[in-house]
This record gives C-alpha cells, structure tokens and sequence, in this order.
C-alpha cells in the first residue's frame, strides 16, 4: 500500500499507519475530540506492510498486559495536531462500543510516540529479558537525576482544607474514574488559584513523604527488593502511593507511622490530575504549576538512604 500525505484535519473515526522503531507499523485510531484534544486508539496490529483500512485489526483496541498493566486497553488522550510522521490510511466510522469509550488517561503532546504501546507489548511478549534490563537502567538514570534534585515544599494548603477536599472522592463499584473525582474537582475548582496551587503542593509533599525504601518494600508482588533485583515500577510505586492519601488522612498518617499498611492491590493514578482539571475548570486554561517536592518515586533522598 502506498503511502498517503499526512492529514491536515482531523476527524474522529480516521485511521493512521505509525511507524515502530524496528521499522515496522502500528496504526491508531481518533475515537474522540474535544476542542484540540483528541483520544486516541492504539489497535492491536503489528506489521511490515501499512495496513489496508479494511484490515480487521483496526477496529480493535489493543490490550496492555505488561509490567503492572492487567489487560487495560491502550487509550490516550492527546493535544495538538496530527504529527507529520504518521500515515493517513482512512476512516472507519465509530462502532456503538467505541462511542461508549471513556478515558482518564492524559497524555501531552500528540507526537510520533503515540502508538508505540503495540510495539512495547511485542517486546513484552516476545524480548521481555532485553527490555525489562533497558527499563531498569533507564529507571535507574532517572532515580540519579531526582537525588540530585532538592527538595523543599512551598507553601501548602492547610491539612484540614486538603483532607476535607480529598474526602469528597466519591468511590463506589459504579463510578468511573472521572466520576470518582468530580465532586473534589468542583470543590477545589471555586477556590482561588493560589488554593488550588497550595493543594498541588500538599499533594505532593505527601507523596514525597511515603517515597520511601520501606513503603517500596511493602506494596506485594511488585514490590522493591534489593537482594532479588526484581523488576520495581516507580510508576507503579507512585500510583500506591496516590491510593493512600485518596483512603484519607488516617490512612495517610497510619501509612507514613507504619510503611506495612501500604496497599497491597490498590491504586490510584487520577488523583495526580484532580488540581490540574479544577484549575484548567476554574480559568480554561492548562495548569503549569512546579512543586517544591517531586512526587515521583526516588526524589526522597533520605528515604531512599
């Protein structure tokens, strides 16, 4: 198949070939669009060829089973205009399951990378000991840069305020993920943005206070180990560690006194967007804020000692 000139529009349902980086193809596909930000498909084909738009494979969505991931589908939701590197192959009009699909996930820009997901679960099934390794050294650059970094919070929203705003969480076995947060998100996004700035900075605090090598050390089946060197997602870690502060603030204080009451099975990865959404809610505009402390895993220095 011939390759078509990148799309200048876009619409939902169109379809596009991206290339992988051993040279093969992937294709993706627009399920959603909100003003310039668009959800985007990763379908489960995988090929040498660009794929013809009646190949069955486009109408599917790829299903993510490596590291932590537990056959979660691969969706994005991404801003900006089509990459010039990607293929238009066509348009496939949204099936009624397709037109159900709601996602939480928030990813940046929409550049070459997105798509990659199929490539990653080939290596996962097919390479997985030569890819765990390049995480792990990867992992472990990045864990460098955050010991380097200090830390220090900025001013913070007062405990009680950030506590009586995250026990608005609203979890029951119905709601979604975005149904779980909006009552919190409508709460903070009245506040001024000097609260909402003050809340950010809480959040993360707190975060940066269970990044611990104990609390790592207590998460279940993935949890950090130094004798095995067995694969440790600091992802993974901080999406844990985002499920205590949503349990509230007992949970918290019982977690940071005793790193053993780490959830085991639970996470919670939207709380990370709950001030950027009540912000960007309360002026339209995207939230560009930088914490004193980083919240991502091994920026505790001393916890990590």
């Amino acid at each position: 198949m011939a390759k078509e000139k990148s799309k200048n529009t876009v619409s939902i349902g169109d379809v596009f070939a991206v290339s992988l980086p051993d040279g093969r193809y992937g294709a993706i596909k627009v399920a959603n669009q909100i003003d310039n930000s668009y959800l985007i498909i990763t379908t489960p084909y995988i090929g040498t060829e660009i794929p013809s738009i009646e190949n069955e494979l486009l109408g599917e969505i790829l299903r993510q089973n490596r590291f932590f991931y537990n056959n979660d589908k691969a969706l994005i939701w991404v801003d900006g205009k089509v990459p010039k590197e990607v293929i238009y192959i066509g348009n496939i009009p949204l099936s009624s399951n397709e037109r159900k699909i709601r996602c939480n996930a928030f990813g940046d820009k929409w550049d070459k990378t997105v798509g990659m997901a199929v490539f990653l679960e080939w290596r996962w099934e097919y390479d997985r000991e030569n890819f765990e390794e390049e995480i792990q050294e990867e992992e472990k650059r990045i864990e460098e840069q955050y010991r380097k970094r200090s830390q220090k919070p900025k001013k913070m929203m007062k405990d009680e305020t950030f506590w009586s705003i995250i026990s608005l969480l609203n979890f029951n076995d119905e709601n979604d993920e975005e149904e779980i947060l909006e009552p919190a998100v409508n709460a903070l996004a009245k506040m001024s943005v000097k609260d909402i700035k003050e809340f950010e900075e809480a959040l993360s605090y707190k975060l940066y206070l269970l990044d611990t090598k104990e609390h790592a050390q207590n998460i279940g089946e993935y949890s950090y180990d130094e004798e095995t060197q067995g694969y440790f997602s600091a992802d993974l870690f901080l999406y844990f560690r985002c499920s205590v502060i949503a349990e509230g603030k007992e949970c918290f204080e019982l977690t940071i006194k005793n790193p053993q009451n780490m959830p085991k099975d639970n996470s919670f990865e939207p709380l990370l967007s709950l001030a950027s959404e009540a912000y960007t809610k309360r002026t339209g505009k995207d939230f560009e804020y930088i914490t004193g402390c980083d919240y991502e895993s091994f920026s505790n220095v001393e916890g990590w000692e």
